[in-house]
């Protein structure tokens, strides 16, 4: 079964006017994308067309979870995502998918949004992926790195713990 059908939409013989798509984004999804970021992922992509004449414009909606190891303690975290982007899509001669209007070619029949839902989930990801509470990390691994909330990476912690050899190197000038 292709798991990537349902993101093409075959726009010739749809009648002018407004079209609503329902898709699931899930592991299946992902696996069809080997160099993915995003595997445990539960959302629901919902896609309005309006086909107007030669344009086509749609608003992609996502809504789910996601889970990702925590940058902190690498146990998973379940995080929100969702995005609401718009694309608009011209029939034309030349296929040219790289600006921000997408034009199909006259060889082109269905509109393929598995890539671009791809490309908008992993944009959506938060940059900095990390538990709520330190008390929410894994226990084990916070202790091993030696991370607390008082840590804020700067030497202004007074650090007693450092290795003498750097101690040397602060005398260099």
């Amino acid at each position: 079964m292709d798991v990537l059908a349902p993101f093409r939409i075959a726009f010739e013989g749809l009648k002018p006017g407004k079209h609503d798509f329902e898709m699931k984004v899930d592991e299946e999804f992902f696996a069809s994308f080997p160099l993915s970021e995003l595997s445990a992922v539960d959302a629901s992509c919902h896609v309005e067309l309006d086909n107007i004449g030669s344009t086509l414009d749609c608003v992609i909606a996502l809504s789910g979870t996601c889970e990702l190891p925590c940058d902190r303690c690498l146990a998973p975290i379940e995080l929100p995502l969702s995005f609401k982007e718009r694309l608009v899509v011209k029939l034309g001669e030349v296929t040219d998918l790289d600006s921000d209007v997408w034009t199909l070619g006259s060889d082109v029949h269905e509109l393929d949004l598995s890539h671009a839902v791809f490309e908008w989930c992993h944009l959506a990801l938060p940059n900095r992926r990390i538990h709520n509470t330190e008390a929410d990390c894994d226990p084990d691994v916070v202790d091993h790195i030696g991370w607390s909330s008082d840590n804020d990476d700067s030497d202004e912690g007074g650090n007693d713990d450092i290795d003498p050899r750097w101690n040397a190197l602060k005398d260099l000038k």
